[in-house]
C-alpha cells in the first residue's frame, strides 16, 4: 500500500513545537515515513535549525521565495 502513497505533512514546523507532549504520535509518524513512494514536509513558516527535531535535522531543505 504504502508504495502507491505520497505523504504529505503541511506545516510541518508544528512537530517541533508539540514534540515534548506528543512524542509518541510523532516518532511513530516518522518512523512510517520511509515506507512512502514519496514525503513531503512543508510549511511556511521560517524555520530554525536550534528548533528542528533530531530526526529531521539531516533533511534536504528546498526554500521557494
Amino acid at each position: 500500500m504504502f508504495n502507491n502513497c505520497f505523504l504529505l505533512v503541511d506545516e510541518y514546523h508544528i512537530l517541533f513545537n508539540q514534540y515534548s507532549f506528543r512524542n509518541e504520535p510523532i516518532t511513530k509518524l516518522l518512523q512510517l515515513a520511509p515506507k512512502f513512494r514519496e514525503v513531503t514536509y512543508m510549511t511556511a513558516t521560517p524555520l530554525y535549525e536550534e528548533f528542528m527535531i533530531e530526526e529531521l535535522k539531516d533533511m534536504p531543505v528546498c526554500e521557494v521565495i
